[in-house]
């Protein structure tokens, strides 16, 4: 993934909590082939909760608005995926962009 597209990854499972950086299991989002940010998932009952959601911006990263826009389109699809009614995200960094985030997966 970092020869790809220059975006060092590794799942942090292993990882003491307060060391982790992007989450216990944070997967990539790929929007318009750009890595735009990293999503660390989880399911309670019929809700796809995003415990931590880094925006991948500046440094060759996607504009802000193109991370938003592919990060919300993710979570919406994802949510399909395991079945679940709703999306909820707890943490999002940077944290200026969380509203706007929280307000695109809910349209």
């Amino acid at each position: 993934m970092e020869r790809v597209f220059a975006m060092p990854h590794r799942i942090e499972a292993y990882t003491p909590a307060p060391q982790r950086v992007h989450g216990y299991f944070a997967m990539p989002v790929l929007h318009g082939g750009r890595l735009v940010a990293r999503v660390d998932p989880a399911r309670e009952k019929g809700t796809l909760v995003t415990k931590r959601v880094t925006l991948e911006v500046g440094k060759g990263g996607a504009p802000l608005n193109g991370a938003i826009e592919g990060t919300a389109r993710a979570l919406r699809e994802a949510a399909t995926w395991v079945g679940a009614e709703s999306v909820r995200i707890e943490e999002v960094r940077p944290s200026s962009a969380a509203a706007s985030l929280r307000s695109a997966v809910a349209d």
